[in-house]
């Protein structure tokens, strides 16, 4: 996956929080929490870095993106499509 490409999920997932009031503390910290993460993890995978420290950290995390996914799923079918978006991107790029 493209740094661009990273970045272009991770503003989705940030708009998908301000725009879901609902969300309570536990979920809003968790989803938060996930987007520092990959951010931190596109900052180490960028061209000219070492790509392995990143790539663990999001390997990860890859499990509590999907329950996050399956958590939302049915109260938040938008932000659950977000995260599964994302979810599938970091398995194309075998992370």
């Amino acid at each position: 996956m493209s740094s661009q490409e990273l970045h272009t999920l991770l503003a989705r997932l940030h708009a998908e929080l301000q725009g879901s009031p609902q969300l309570d503390a536990q979920a809003r910290q968790q989803l938060q929490e996930l987007a520092a993460d990959l951010a931190r993890f596109g900052e180490v995978a960028a061209p000219g870095t070492s790509g392995t420290p990143g790539a663990q950290a999001a390997g990860a995390h890859a499990s509590r993106l999907e329950a996050l996914v399956a958590r939302f799923d049915g109260a938040h079918p938008q932000l659950a499509a977000s995260l599964r978006e994302l979810a599938d991107a970091l398995g194309r790029a075998g992370v």
